[in-house]
């Protein structure tokens, strides 16, 4: 039976994401590396030119480039970092772009430039000059990944939602929308804290601060998955946020742990190889049993495994780099228990068509930072930092048909507009 249903699951989701599916026509043949204590320059050799989107993050600085309809022939490895780069890595992007990040140890000024079917990118003061390109070498098939449970179907009678990259017609002006769920709720409490605050009152009030926060953004609409004190099965609330089309899916939670003293601000996004610490693996645990708090049993569905697929891949990528946006953003309200975005296998984040990200905005269990959770000020400041986050992304990252895409696209013709000359 598990078999069977195992089956019906990947078709579904097979058929509910294939949208997202583009075959790449560019391959990535090489990549080389040469760097310095305040230089680098990186070689990417390619089949054919593309479109390069190249942008900085901070906190740990990155550069990053996305190469579109592009994928990495087989064996194409990542060289190591060195100097002033200190670490570099390749992934999948939605769409089929090809993403290249570097890790820097400071913000250095970019430029880049095409030489044949090769792109140069410098970093610093160093010239465009090549660096050794690394040939594919052949690689070891993977160990099977260790696979996560999936949770229930989504009812046959419930449409899924398109694409949170879906396509729409380039003129359109629809608002991104972001569904905002309060973690835990009804019979269900969550963490209680040392003077009885319980996690599902915090998780609502800053949950409904995020909504109203991302209303006042032109071009974006909040949805909640509960918006009062009710028990929400969690396949249940990623059913919602299907349903509402959503962009975006964050989910809001506040941690508690034996050790009061611990503190601090963390945000996971889905892992299917495992958690990125043996903390987060935990978490993921707790907050997976929460359908057991409120009763409802685990089923077959949850139980069921799945394949680790490219739009899988794209989606987690997606909601990663989402991620890090609104970890830069919660810097500036307090102190972050992980300066990284985690990764751990919560049941929570698995739609497959929507990327997603848990927020445990504070711990419960520390006394002080209580206190600070139930104060509204503190409330409002996590929902701006969070709301900045996610425009921020959305910024960088617009669907099309959004407003956001229309602003980039009017933005690129009025640089691309010749000047006139006195």
């Amino acid at each position: 039976m598990i078999e069977k249903v195992f089956r019906q699951g990947i078709g579904a989701v097979g058929a509910a994401v294939g949208v997202l599916s583009v075959a790449p026509a560019t391959e990535l043949r090489g990549i080389g590396l040469s760097a310095s204590d305040d230089s680098a320059a990186l070689n990417l050799e390619l089949s054919e030119r593309v479109a390069p989107h190249v942008f900085t993050l901070e906190h740990p600085h990155r550069v990053v480039i996305d190469l579109p309809h592009t994928r990495r022939e087989h064996g194409i490895r990542a060289p190591a970092g060195s100097g002033s780069v200190t670490g570099l890595r390749l992934g999948v992007q939605p769409q089929g772009t090809l993403r290249v990040v570097l890790e820097t140890r400071s913000s250095l000024p970019i430029r880049t430039a095409w030489s044949g079917h090769a792109l140069r990118v410098s970093l610093g003061s160093t010239t465009l000059a090549s660096a050794p390109v690394a040939a594919p070498a052949p690689v070891p098939a993977a160990p099977p990944a260790s696979i996560a449970p999936v949770p229930t179907a989504m009812p046959a009678a419930a449409p899924p939602a398109p694409s949170p990259l879906r396509s729409a017609q380039e003129g359109g002006e629809r608002d991104v929308i972001v569904a905002v769920d309060a973690g835990h709720g009804g019979q269900d409490p969550g963490a209680i804290g040392r003077s009885g605050t319980r996690e599902k009152d915090v998780t609502l009030a800053i949950a409904r601060a995020l909504a109203a926060r991302i209303d006042q953004e032109p071009g974006m609409r909040a949805v909640l998955t509960r918006s009062r004190d009710e028990f929400v099965p969690l396949p249940e609330r990623t059913r919602r946020a299907r349903q509402a089309h959503a962009d975006m899916f964050i989910s809001v939670h506040a941690d508690s742990i034996a050790d009061r003293t611990i503190s601090g601000a963390s945000v996971y996004v889905l892992s299917l190889h495992g958690a990125s610490s043996e903390a987060a693996r935990i978490i993921a645990e707790r907050e997976n049993s929460a359908d057991l708090a409120g009763g409802v049993p685990l089923s077959e569905g949850d139980l069921t495994p799945i394949l680790l697929d490219a739009t899988q891949s794209e989606i987690i990528g997606v909601s990663a780099t989402a991620a890090e946006r609104v970890v830069s953003a919660l810097q500036g309200v307090g102190e972050l228990r992980k300066p990284q975005v985690q990764r751990a296998g919560f049941v929570v984040l698995k739609s497959p068509a929507i990327p997603s990200m848990l927020i445990e905005t504070a711990y419960i269990s520390n006394p002080a930072e209580e206190r600070r959770l139930r104060s509204a000020p503190q409330q409002e400041r996590l929902a701006e930092a969070i709301a900045s986050g996610v425009r921020s992304f959305f910024a960088q990252n617009p669907p099309d048909g959004t407003r956001f895409k229309q602003q980039r696209r009017l933005a690129s013709a009025a640089a691309a507009a010749p000047t006139a000359t006195p």
